[in-house]
């Protein structure tokens, strides 16, 4: 018999990963720089039930770039995937990588509950994380793409 049992407090990515992975096989690489920031996030499309894409990096502002012009041709590509639902960020690199690889492993229902608990309307956040991280505005950042292509 399977259930799916749901800890409302998994959802906290600040302390709560205490059980750290032997085995870090991310793409990010290796090392304990406590000046770095690791980002978990988490992309969708305007589909109600469309397909989610799970992604690490180290700059958030740089992947999303990629991602907006086509420059990665994976999963989030070929699924037209561009709208940013959620992400995290972390400072201790093994608590991020237990994090990672947990939510990796959980059921697209446990995704979708843990999207709904920070961003309910499903909006991009794209636009809120250049306003605080960045300081530009999306627009500006989408235009000097097309001036570069």
């Amino acid at each position: 018999m399977y259930f799916t049992y749901i800890n409302l407090s998994i959802f906290n990515p600040i302390g709560v990963e205490e059980e750290l992975s032997m085995n870090k096989d991310s793409s990010l690489p290796k090392g304990n720089n406590k000046q770095e920031k690791y980002w978990l996030y988490i992309l969708s499309n305007s589909k109600p039930n469309g397909p989610l894409y799970l992604g690490d990096t180290l700059c958030l502002n740089t992947r999303m770039n990629e991602h907006h012009a086509g420059v990665r041709r994976d999963y989030a590509h070929y699924h037209r995937l561009d709208r940013l639902v959620y992400f995290e960020v972390w400072n201790d690199y093994d608590k991020f990588v237990a994090r990672l690889r947990r939510v990796r492993n959980w059921p697209r229902d446990m995704r979708l509950l843990l999207i709904e608990s920070l961003n309910p309307d499903w909006s991009d956040l794209l636009p809120q994380f250049m306003a605080e991280h960045t300081g530009k505005n999306v627009d500006q950042a989408l235009k000097s793409q097309e001036k570069a292509a």
